[in-house]
C-alpha cells in the first residue's frame, strides 16, 4: 500500500513538473530554451507514425498538411475531452503579423484537415495539392511559425513532444524548391542544437543507421551522442536477413554509439489505416512476439510502449536537471529586460510634461559625464575605459605639447644667445592629422592657418635686425625707438598664430568627441540622439568652437600688435643675464687673442689695463644698438611667449572651452531643456511608433518572464 502511494506521489510530482515546462513555453519558450523532445528524421522515415502512437491520436494523411513547419504536440490529462489548435508566431515576425497569427484558435473534437488547412493559410504558405489558385503559387512552402496542437482528455499521459518537417533532397515540382531544402535542414538543425533538447532520430529498419544522415548532423550538434536516441520503424520492411540482423544488433547495443540507444516500433502501414491506434499496437506486439524480433525480448526496446515510458523518463530526467539553470537565465533576462526598459525612461505620450523630464534626466546623466572627464574620475563610468575620451588627460597633454612646441619652433629665427632647451626647432604640432577623420562638420570650422614657409626662418637674427634697423632708423643717439622693437617681435613670433590656431584645433577636437560619446552613453534611444544632436546641439556647438577660435584670436592679437609691455622682473634678469654673458664671451675672446695665462678651475683672468681700454673698441654704433636690440628682444620675448601660452591654456582652454557658462560642455544642461518649446520638445523626444512598439513589448516580455520566474518558484 505505501509503495502505490509512492508512485502516486511520485506520479503526481512529475506531471507537475510537466505541466511547468508547457507554462513555460507557453511564456518563455520563444525567449529561453527549455527542456523538450524534439522528433528528426527524413521524409517518408516513419516520423508521423511514430508521433500517432506516442500522442495517443492519428494525424490527418492528407498530402503535405503536417510536414511544412514545426508542430508543438501537447496531450494532458483533463476530465473535458477536447482538442485546441493554435499558432505561436515566430518571434522575429513583425508585430502585425505576430498579433494576427495569434488570431487562430480553434476548438475541435477530432483533428480534422480542414483545420490544419486553415493553419497553413494563417501562417501564408502554399496549399499542397495540384490545384493551386494562382495567386497561391508565389507563397513560401514552409514556416518559420510553430502549429501547437493541444489534446486534453481523463485518459491522457501528460507529454508533450515537437515534431519538425522531414528533410528531403530532391525538389517537389509545384510545391517545393532548391532553396526550401536548405531552408528545412537549417530549421531541424536549429532545434537539434540546444544541450536541453531530446533528439528523437526516427530512419526505417531496411537501411544501415550507420548510413543515416539525420545520425551525421546529430553527431555535430551532440557529439557525444549523449542526448540522441535512435528510433528505427518499419522492420516488416526489412526482409532479408542480414538487414533485420543488424537492425536487432543495434537495439541490442552491439553496434550502437549512442548512450541512450537505439529502440524499435512498427507501425500501422499504408494498408492498415483503417485499423485503430490500438489495433495497430497488438499487431506490432504480436509482430515482436516472433522471430527473429523475438530476440528483443528482453531488452525492453520494442514496441511503442517501451518507447513512450522511455521518452517520458527522459524528459523528466532532463527537466530536473536543467530547472535550476532555467531558473538563472530567466532571472538573467528577466533583468536585462528591466534594464533596458529602464533606460527608456517612462513613456514620453503620457501627460505632466514626460518629453521635458526625460531630456532633463538624459542630461543630468550627461553633466555627471562631464564633471568626471573633468575631474578625471575615470573610475566611475566604463565609458573612460576608452583612453581617447579621458579628457582632462587628453588636454593636459596637449597643452603641455603647445607649450614645447611653442618653446621649441615658436620663433621665426634663431635667437643667438638661446638656452639648450630653446636651441632646436620641430615641425608645428600637427596632431590633427593622427586624429580619426569623424566628425566632418569640424571642418567647416576649423581654422586652416597656413604654417610658415621654411624659406622664411633662414638668416642670422642679427642679420635680420640690422636690416630692419638700418632701414628703419631715426636720429636716435645709441638707443632705438620702441615701435621698432614692436616691429621685430612681430615678425618673431609670426608662428605662434598657426601653432596655437592648429592647438586649439585639436583641443576642439577632444572635447567634441568626448560631447558626442558621452552624450550617446546618455541617451539610449538612438532616434532621440540624432534629433538631439544634429538638431539642436551640433549648431550651438559650432557657434561655441568659433567664438573659442575667435577669443584666442584676439589673445594674440594684443599680445603680438599692441606695444611690447611687461611688468614681470624676470624681463631685466633676463636681459642683464645675457648682458653679462655677451661681456663674459668678450672678455675671454680678448684673454685668448693675448694668450694670457689664466686658472683653469676658476678661469681668472690676467689681461694688462691696456688691453681691457680696447675690449669694445673696434664696435660700431650700429652693431652695439643691434646687438642690445637682439638681446631686449630675446628677453621680452621669452616672457611674452610664456606668459601667451599661459594664458591661452588658461583662458581659451581651460575657461572658454571647459568651465564658462557658455563653454561646449555646458549646452546641454537642465536650462537648456526647460528653454525648449513644444515643438522642439515633440521633434527632440517624441516617441515613435517603433519606440512605442518596443516598450510594449518590453512590458508583455517581463510581464512573461515573471510569471516564468513565478512558475519556477512554484508559486504560479
Amino acid at each position: 500500500m505505501a509503495e502505490v502511494k509512492a508512485q502516486e506521489h511520485s506520479g503526481s510530482g512529475n506531471l507537475a513538473i510537466l505541466t511547468k515546462v508547457d507554462r513555460l513555453r507557453e511564456l518563455i519558450g520563444n525567449r529561453i530554451a527549455l527542456p523538450q523532445l524534439v522528433v528528426v528524421g527524413d521524409q517518408s522515415s516513419g516520423k508521423s507514425s511514430v508521433l500517432e502512437n506516442l500522442t495517443g491520436f492519428a494525424f490527418p494523411r492528407a498530402a503535405e498538411l503536417c510536414t511544412r513547419y514545426a508542430t508543438q504536440i501537447t496531450c494532458r490529462r483533463e476530465q473535458i475531452e477536447i482538442i485546441t489548435v493554435s499558432i505561436i508566431p515566430n518571434q522575429d515576425a513583425s508585430p502585425d503579423e505576430q498579433a494576427r497569427i495569434k488570431k487562430f484558435q480553434r476548438t475541435l473534437n477530432e483533428l480534422d484537415p480542414a483545420i490544419l488547412a486553415q493553419a497553413n493559410e494563417a501562417m501564408g504558405i502554399r496549399p499542397g495539392g495540384d490545384d493551386v489558385a494562382p495567386d497561391k503559387t508565389s507563397l513560401p512552402a514552409f514556416s518559420k511559425h510553430i502549429l501547437r496542437i493541444e489534446k486534453f482528455g481523463p485518459k491522457e499521459e501528460h507529454f508533450t513532444v515537437i515534431d519538425v518537417p522531414g528533410i528531403f533532397r530532391n525538389e517537389t515540382e509545384g510545391l517545393t524548391v532548391e532553396s526550401d531544402i536548405a531552408l528545412v535542414r537549417d530549421m531541424v538543425k536549429n532545434y537539434m542544437k540546444d544541450p536541453r533538447t531530446i533528439i528523437l532520430a526516427i530512419m526505417p529498419s531496411n537501411v544501415d543507421p550507420a548510413t543515416q544522415e539525420i545520425l551525421k548532423l546529430a553527431k555535430k550538434v551532440d557529439p557525444a551522442m549523449s542526448r540522441t536516441m535512435a528510433v528505427l520503424t518499419k522492420p516488416d520492411l526489412a526482409t532479408e536477413s542480414t538487414t533485420q540482423q543488424i537492425a536487432i544488433d543495434h537495439v541490442m547495443g552491439k553496434r550502437s554509439d549512442l548512450v541512450l540507444g537505439y529502440y524499435i516500433v512498427k507501425n500501422r502501414g499504408p494498408d492498415h489505416a483503417d485499423k485503430t491506434l490500438e489495433e495497430g499496437q497488438a499487431d506490432e506486439r504480436q509482430f515482436f512476439a516472433n522471430a527473429p524480433w523475438s530476440a528483443l525480448k528482453y531488452t525492453d526496446r520494442a514496441g511503442i510502449d517501451c518507447l513512450k515510458r522511455r521518452v517520458r523518463e527522459l524528459l523528466i530526467d532532463i527537466i530536473k536537471k536543467e530547472f535550476p539553470l532555467v531558473k538563472l537565465e530567466v532571472s538573467k533576462e528577466l533583468n536585462s529586460l528591466k534594464s533596458q526598459r529602464d533606460a527608456m525612461g517612462p513613456s514620453r505620450n503620457s501627460p505632466a510634461h514626460p518629453k521635458q523630464k526625460y531630456l532633463n534626466k538624459i542630461s543630468e546623466t550627461f553633466q555627471s559625464l562631464v564633471r568626471d572627464a573633468l575631474g578625471a574620475s575615470y573610475a566611475r563610468h566604463n565609458m573612460f575605459s576608452d583612453h581617447t575620451l579621458r579628457l582632462m588627460t587628453r588636454i593636459v597633454q596637449q597643452n603641455e605639447l603647445y607649450s614645447d612646441t611653442m618653446s621649441r619652433s615658436g620663433h621665426t629665427r634663431r635667437f643667438r644667445i638661446m638656452e639648450e632647451d630653446e636651441n632646436s626647432q620641430s615641425e608645428t604640432n600637427d596632431d590633427m592629422k593622427a586624429l580619426p577623420d569623424l566628425y566632418p562638420n569640424l571642418h567647416e570650422i576649423f581654422d586652416t592657418i597656413t604654417p610658415i614657409p621654411e624659406s622664411d626662418m633662414e638668416g642670422d637674427i642679427l642679420d635680420y635686425i640690422s636690416h630692419v634697423y638700418t632701414s628703419s632708423r631715426g636720429q636716435e643717439l645709441g638707443t632705438f625707438s620702441g615701435s621698432l622693437l614692436g616691429t621685430i617681435f612681430q615678425e618673431q613670433s609670426k608662428k605662434w598664430e598657426p601653432i596655437t590656431i592648429q592647438h586649439l584645433n585639436v583641443i576642439i577636437w577632444h572635447v567634441h568627441h568626448f560631447i558626442h560619446a558621452a552624450l550617446r552613453e546618455s541617451c539610449s534611444d538612438a532616434k532621440v540622439f540624432e534629433e538631439l544632436w544634429n538638431t539642436y546641439l551640433l549648431d550651438e556647438l559650432q557657434g561655441s568652437y568659433l567664438a573659442v577660435l575667435d577669443r584666442a584670436k584676439l589673445l594674440l592679437k594684443i599680445e603680438r600688435d599692441c606695444c611690447p609691455i611687461t611688468y614681470n622682473h624676470y624681463f631685466n634678469d633676463n636681459l642683464q643675464k645675457e648682458q653679462g654673458k655677451r661681456l663674459v664671451n668678450a672678455v675671454e675672446k680678448l684673454s685668448l687673442d693675448l694668450h694670457v695665462s689664466f686658472f683653469p678651475k676658476d678661469k681668472l683672468l690676467h689681461i694688462p689695463e691696456s688691453s681691457l681700454q680696447k675690449l669694445a673698441a673696434n664696435k660700431s654704433n650700429s652693431e652695439h644698438v643691434c646687438e642690445y636690440m637682439h638681446d631686449v628682444l630675446y628677453s621680452y620675448y621669452k616672457v611674452s611667449r610664456k606668459r601667451f601660452v599661459d594664458v591661452v591654456c588658461q583662458q581659451a582652454v581651460n575657461y572658454y572651452l571647459l568651465a564658462a557658462e557658455d563653454s561646449p560642455l555646458k549646452i546641454f544642461n537642465t536650462q537648456m531643456v526647460l528653454h525648449l518649446n513644444e515643438d522642439q520638445l515633440d521633434t527632440i523626444a517624441g516617441e515613435d511608433l517603433h519606440i512605442r512598439q518596443r516598450r510594449e513589448k518590453l512590458a508583455r516580455d517581463i510581464a512573461n518572464f515573471e510569471a516564468a520566474l513565478k512558475v519556477l518558484k512554484g508559486s504560479g
